[in-house]
Parts: C-alpha cells; structure tokens; sequence
C-alpha cells in the first residue's frame, strides 16, 4: 500500500482523487473481496487490500516526441535512431538475459492489489516478496523452493495477518538476506488500534533454506511532530529499505490513522552487530530518526555496496522545488543519526499521469514521482523515479557523484522509447564492474503491460541506456477489482533489482506483467541479465603468407576469432578501429629477418573492401560458437632480397594476432586470456604438442603443420 505525495503547492489543498483508505477498508472493497470469493483469497484468509489516496502535483513539461519509425524500429527488436534523452546514437549493446521464470501472481499473493512486487538475489537463491507472501526460488533452475504467507513466515512475531509492503535485500557485506514488512491490524480487522509495526527478519546465512531465526517487531506508530497536531497518533506507509557495513536503514511516511494528514518522515536505524547471530533473544538496537515537515516525503536509503565501518549513510528524495532531487548524507548513524541534504537541478519533468495499455479500457495508475529505489557503490550513487516527459509517463534514472564536500549530478537519463509508449516503476543497480542494471514495466495502445530491462555498459556514452530488451511481454489487458474508470488499476508500487554477489557484471530483477487471466491478472517474472557479458573471445586461426615475390610487395593476413561466450556478440564496424593500434582483432608484425635481406618494418592496414562484407546491414551478430575472418593487407618491404626471387624462408617477419573484448564491453580481461594471442604461449610445464592430443578443447591456432605449427593451450571453450 502506498500513499502518494500531498501537492503542498502554496495555499492549496491536498487533492485526492476519492479512492478507498489505507488504514480502513471501505463497503466497496469488502463487497469486491464477497464478489470475488473464498477461492481468491490466501489461505490464511489475508483480506483484499487496497491502495491508498492518490496526491499528485500537476504540470507537464513537453519535449519533442519521438519519430514513429523510432518506435517502430524498437518494437520490433532494432536499435532505434535516438538513444534517452539530448543523445544523438544509440548505445550499440543490448542487455543479455541469463535466465528468466515466473515469480508470484494474484493468486499467490493473497488477493492483494498491488503486489508490491521486490525480489533480492543471494549466491544461489532468490527471494520474492509481494504483499501477503514469500517466495523463495532456486535461481539456476528457477524452482520455487517454499512459498508462505507472510503472515504464517512471521509467525508469533505479527499482531495480525495484515501484513504488506514488504521488502526484501541481500546485504553482501553480512552475507545476509534481510525482510522488513508492515503489520497494520487496523486496516484487515478493522479496529482502532492505532497500532503500526515494522517486521523484520534476517537469514541464518546466505541460504535462505537455512531459515530466519531473527525476527523481531518494531513499533512505528508515534505521536505527531505538529504537522497533523500535537496529540494525533500517526503510523508508517510505504517500506523502504538499503544498508551499509554497519546498518539496515528503514524509512517510512508517517500519516495520521484517519488518511488525512502527512506528517514526517520515519528513519529506522538498525545496527548489524547484534541481529546476525541467528538468535531473535538478542534484541536489536533501534534508533528512530524524523525527517519533518512538507519538504520531505518518500526517502529512500541505499543498498551500499563496498562501504566503510563507520562511513555514512546516502539516501536520496524528490526535492519539494520543482524539477530537483536532494541528495542525503547520513553521518554517526549508530549514535545520533545528522542529516546534511543537497538539492540538484535535473532535467525538467511534470506528475506522472496514467500509462495506457493494449485493448483500451482502465488505464494504468503509475502512481507519484518519488523517488523509487537508491543504490550506492564507489562513490556512485544511481536513483530511479517515474516522472511525467514528452506527453507521456516515462521512467527516469540519475548518477550522482558523492566524492565531494557536496554531491553533484554526473549523468541522468528517460527511459523514453518513441510516441505514446509509456515506462514506469522503475528499479536501478550497479554493479562491481560499474554497469547500471535497470528493470521497468512498460505498455502502450499497441502492448500489454510488460517487463523490460536495460542498463549502462562502463564506458557506454554518459546519459544512455542500451536498447531495452524485453523480459516478458504482457498476455493481457490488466484489470483488477480496485479499478475504475477514473483513475485507472493500480500496479506497481514498487519493483526490485540486485546486484550478482557471484558476478562483477550481472542483476537479478523481478518487476510485474499482465497474465492471460480474465480479472485481477497481475503476475511477476524474474530475469537474470548481464550488460556487458562475461566474454570469451579467441583467436583460433591466422594466415599468413608463405613466400614473397619482390619488394615492397602488399599481400593478405587474415585473423579468425571465435565467439566462445555464453550469449551472442553484436559487432559494428567501428569496432574493428585500425587493426593495429586499436579495435576488436589485431595484428602485430615484427621484423626478424634471419637471412639478413635487409627487412624494414611492415605496414598493416585493414582490407577495408572484404571487411566491408561481414557487416550486412551495418552490424555483425556473432552468434555462440562462430567464428568471424578479419582480412589485412601488409605491406613487406626486404630490399636486399634477391629481384624476382621468392624468399624461401618464413623468417622475414614475425606474425602475431590478439583479440581485444574490451572493444565490446570497456571490460579488461576475457574468461580465458590464454586463447586471446596467436601464436599460444606455452603452459607451465612446457605443454607443446603438436599435433594436439585428442579431446583437447583448443587446439592452438596457425599452420597445423611446421613451420609456424600451433602451439596448443588446454582452455575450456
């Protein structure tokens, strides 16, 4: 559930639009929950739940719309003419996915719309969260291993079965999975309690099969910081969570219990030290920080990878000045939490309006512009919000640089694919090699709601994002039982992303699509995927010629390389560069000259003209397993050999070609960089033979017989 942010524009009111509360069921939706029947609901009877009051802020700001063969050329799987926004190419990679699975649906979920939908990747498995339910999956194969309502995972430790908004994350630095929910008695069985409790619970190890011996409650509800009254109970909405090598950070929006009134901003600081030995005895110590005031709403902490005992904590928000986000440092956070805020101007953008969808009927409520999720790694902190952008709804991310005395903005980005394609609830990460990973929901006139992915490759041009890749498409229109025809179905509110703790360039993400059901027909996939891939590219053979006739003479070399990666190559023909200096396949050319003909250094040029016909259609896909020819020229030059005489000896010059996949990925070494040169080095312990023995997986490269025979390197494909 999820409030969205009040318009404090000035001397105006809160608008609502008059949909049900979130601290107490309408007629409307009990009589939806008897419509729908015992069957749509959680076996532990978890109540249809609905959403909370929509605030928006009004106001778009147009930009020129994309040209329809843009979209066209997306849709259809080809890199579009124009890459985000002000960039004039596209980025030439294209996300590689690993693996992909269905992740929870409607049913699954206990009957509740939205469904929240997060997920976090450890080393081996994968955790889903939507509201009412866990999931836990084997991330090779995708089987779900358990499945339980949040209610019945919490056991003891939950005042009601109305638990929602849940959060999941693999905080790598403790090696821990960690699950934070809220558990609202008020709004399932309908008393005035007043009552709100983060739940909260950490995994016995990296596995969680292992179990969640630590589970705690923690109280939320408290007394208004004047904004709703200086007596008025108010209690959390909205669970958001990140971590540091010391902390688990929880943060909420505090709303009085009537849905009225904002008040503040909930900061819950959980220190690591005493909630990783497994035993839910050690109570844990809680600090309880507020943000107050109009000026802060949805703030979100970090997942912080590779940080520092004692370093502080980053969060970011929308700013309440137009068109900026502020930028949060969070310092003593084990004793007395100091907030030191930078408000950064970023590109204009208006309220996110209603995204349409395939066979018309309800549009798609993509709820406010905070900021949606925050992560933190180097330096580097990435955000990722739904905004309002060329007449449509559109998914935004940002790059800040926090190396400084303040934060400043490095890069920023609209995931904006053509005229009237709609992108929303966004999620970003990064990742040890520096790539951004980012999974949105996507849909239009002409799609379903559907799950996307992209990312920033290091050393893509700043601002860019590769070409989106679909995760899985939508089957159907969505609807569900809180839609109507004014504002829309409610999806969303959130999505996940995680970084591969097993990969220096790999995410885990999970977000929602429409399934072919008839009604209430959220579903959730997972993908695993890769930007810029783990690669593994070899030189496997390279011709040269034998004997010369005459001085200078220019004769051809070619080089062939292999893809022996685990995902297909896309190759353009910059990436070839000079094929000396520079670019994907090169040649070097020494002179030995054994027979003293008086040998000078030889010319290498590409042979622009044969090349010229790998690339059909302007790209070349190198597909698993196959091989590509790059064709030199050289240019010799022996002027004391003998006129019109062949040399009879090889011995002139010596050849030698290396692949370069860091042309593709701006990554510096391959899975096996004894396959990257020909001829091969020989292997410790002098393994040379020749021919190779049988069952060898590479067998060398260069004339199989002497001389020039291939020296054989024992490497996996």
């Amino acid at each position: 559930m999820r409030y969205y942010r009040p318009n404090f524009s000035a001397g105006g009111p809160l608008h609502h639009k008059p949909t049900t509360t979130v601290f107490g069921l309408s007629l409307s939706l009990l009589a939806a929950a008897a419509l729908l029947g015992p069957a749509a609901l959680h076996p532990t009877d978890q109540k249809l739940k609905r959403v909370a009051p929509i605030h928006r802020r009004g106001g778009f700001h147009e930009k020129k719309m994309r040209a329809d063969a843009e979209r066209e050329a997306l849709e259809s799987g080809r890199p579009p003419h124009a890459e985000d926004q002000g960039a004039a190419a596209p980025a030439p990679r294209i996300p590689s996915v690993t693996s992909g699975f269905a992740g929870m649906n409607f049913i699954d979920g206990g009957g509740s719309v939205p469904p929240d939908t997060i997920a976090a990747t450890g080393p081996d498995h994968i955790v889903e969260a939507v509201n009412a339910t866990l999931a836990i999956f084997d991330r090779a194969t995708g089987t779900k291993l358990s499945q339980q309502s949040l209610f019945s995972f919490f056991g003891s430790t939950a005042l009601s079965d109305c638990i929602f908004d849940p959060v999941v994350a693999y905080d790598e630095s403790a090696e821990r999975f960690y699950i934070g929910a809220l558990d609202v008695p008020e709004v399932c069985n309908n008393t005035p309690v007043n009552t709100v409790r983060l739940l909260y619970a950490v995994s016995d190890s990296s596995d969680p099969t292992d179990g969640f011996a630590e589970k705690h409650a923690i109280d939320l509800d408290e007394i208004s910081n004047a904004g709703c009254g200086l007596s008025t109970p108010v209690g959390g909405d909205f669970t958001r969570t990140g971590w540091n090598a010391d902390a688990h950070v929880f943060t909420f929006n505090m709303f009085d219990f009537n849905d009225t009134c904002f008040d503040h901003v909930s900061v819950i600081v959980i220190n690591k030290s005493n909630v990783l030995d497994a035993n839910s005895a050690t109570a844990p110590t809680v600090l309880h920080a507020d943000r107050s005031g109009p000026a802060h709403f949805t703030l979100i902490p970090a997942a912080m990878h590779g940080s520092s005992p004692g370093g502080p904590m980053w969060l970011a928000e929308e700013s309440d000045a137009p068109n900026k986000i502020r930028v949060v440092k969070m310092t003593s956070i084990l004793t007395a939490p100091t907030f030191s805020d930078t408000d950064l101007s970023v590109a204009a953008y208006g309220a996110a309006p209603n995204a349409t969808q395939k066979g018309g009927g309800f549009t798609i409520d993509t709820g406010d512009t905070s900021i949606l999720h925050a992560e933190w790694r180097g330096d580097r902190l990435v955000a990722a919000q739904t905004v309002g952008f060329s007449g449509a709804v559109n998914a935004r991310w940002y790059e800040f640089d926090t190396s400084g005395a303040a934060p400043v903005l490095t890069q920023q980005g609209t995931i904006s694919p053509g005229s009237g394609i709609d992108t929303y609830y966004p999620s970003i990460a990064i990742a040890a090699s520096g790539d951004l990973g980012m999974t949105f929901m996507q849909s239009s006139k002409n799609q379903f709601m559907s799950m996307y992915l992209t990312g920033q490759s290091a050393g893509d041009p700043p601002g860019t994002m590769q070409t989106p890749i679909l995760a899985k498409a939508g089957e159907r229109n969505y609807t569900a039982f809180d839609c109507t025809g004014s504002l829309g179905c409610r999806a969303g509110d959130y999505s996940g992303i995680t970084v591969d703790p097993n990969a220096a360039n790999a995410f885990c993400a999970a977000n929602e699509y429409a399934t072919s059901a008839a009604s209430e027909n959220w579903g959730t996939w997972i993908s695993c995927f890769s930007l810029a891939p783990i690669h593994d590219l070899a030189v496997t053979a390279m011709t040269v010629p034998k004997k010369a006739r005459g001085s200078p003479v220019t004769l051809p070399v070619t080089v062939t390389i292999q893809n022996r990666s685990e995902h297909n190559e896309t190759i353009f023909p910059a990436d070839l560069g000079d094929g000396a200096t520079s670019g994907l396949a090169r040649l070097s050319v020494s002179v030995v000259d054994d027979d003293g003909e008086s040998c000078a250094a030889a010319q290498i040029a590409l042979n622009g003209v044969k090349n010229a016909a790998l690339f059909p259609g302007g790209l070349k896909l190198l597909a698993m397993g196959q091989t590509m020819t790059v064709n030199f020229l050289v240019t010799y030059n022996c002027s004391g050999a003998a006129a019109g005489k062949q040399d009879p000896t090889p011995g002139d010059y010596s050849h030698t070609a290396t692949v370069h996949h860091e042309v593709l990925s701006g990554a510096s070494a391959d899975t096996h960089g004894a396959d990257d040169a020909c001829p091969r080095p020989i292997l410790p312990g002098g393994f040379d033979p020749n021919p190779p023995p049988s069952g060898t997986p590479d067998k060398g490269c260069g004339p199989k017989k002497s001389p020039g025979a291939p020296i054989v390197v024992n490497v996996t494909p």
